[in-house]
């Protein structure tokens, strides 16, 4: 008790934690599973028109799939104890709540980017397959660029999740949320609020990594992540260091 625990060993008990349990390992397992046939049938179905297949185009086929699996990451590893009630465990030994909430945080981002990596690596093994007569050049034409997007996109998402968890503190209410926010919420502010939905939609960040002439202002961008960022991470953070355990 009277030697400090480092974050870094915090997070990697909280790692841990989000992939030892047969639920989340079957859950992730999933995730793989269906990025993997995402990636090859979009590659399978381009070939059969005679689209050519491209590591930025593939990458883009699987927007829908980081929107909605990276959250699902960051429920699991924000709401795991308070799921198996482990949490009247750990804070007794921690003599504190913070550092454990953060390395959670922590934790389902390292997780996440993990998944992204191993998505990323498998979209340039599948465009690389199908490459067939093309220049490479033109194969990966802005790889870095759409790595970095998609790195960047990854990590918004997964955090969507963690905080949404972090307030709501239910995993299967979690889900719900992240679910209906995404694919219903935003189509409503979009319909409701068209003149401020930059605002108040979740899509915010990620438009402003696409860019072009109708990327979002950087007040938009702002206040979209204290909404569905910012808020409900302090709420989390509130309610997991006043709360009960």
């Amino acid at each position: 008790m009277s030697r400090r625990i480092s974050f870094a060993l915090l997070t990697w008990v909280e790692i841990r934690k989000l992939l030892d349990t047969r639920s989340s390992l079957a859950i992730l397992a999933v995730l793989t599973a269906v990025a993997a046939a995402l990636v090859v049938g979009f590659a399978l179905f381009s070939q059969s028109n005679g689209t050519a297949v491209t590591f930025a185009g593939l990458a883009g086929s699987i927007g829908l799939f980081t929107a909605l699996a990276m959250p699902l990451i960051g429920i699991l590893g924000m709401t795991s104890d308070i799921a198996h009630r482990t949490t009247h465990v750990y804070y007794p030994l921690l003599g504190g709540r913070s550092g454990q909430f953060w390395a959670k945080v922590t934790a389902a981002a390292a997780v996440a980017l993990a998944l992204q990596l191993f998505v990323l690596l498998l979209l340039a093994a599948v465009a690389a397959a199908a490459m067939g007569n093309a220049a490479a050049p033109e194969v990966f034409r802005d790889a870095a660029g759409t790595t970095a997007r998609g790195v960047v996109s990854c990590l918004l998402s997964t955090m969507f999740g963690v905080a949404l968890a972090a307030a709501i503190r239910r995993t299967a209410l979690a889900i719900v949320a992240v679910i209906l926010v995404t694919l219903v919420g935003n189509g409503l502010i979009l319909t409701l609020l068209p003149d401020a939905s930059g605002y108040f939609s979740t899509l915010t960040a990620g438009a402003a990594l696409v860019g072009g002439p109708e990327a979002p202002s950087a007040l938009e961008v702002i206040t979209s992540l204290a909404i569905w960022y910012a808020l409900p991470l302090a709420i989390g953070w509130w309610i997991t260091e006043n709360g009960e355990a």
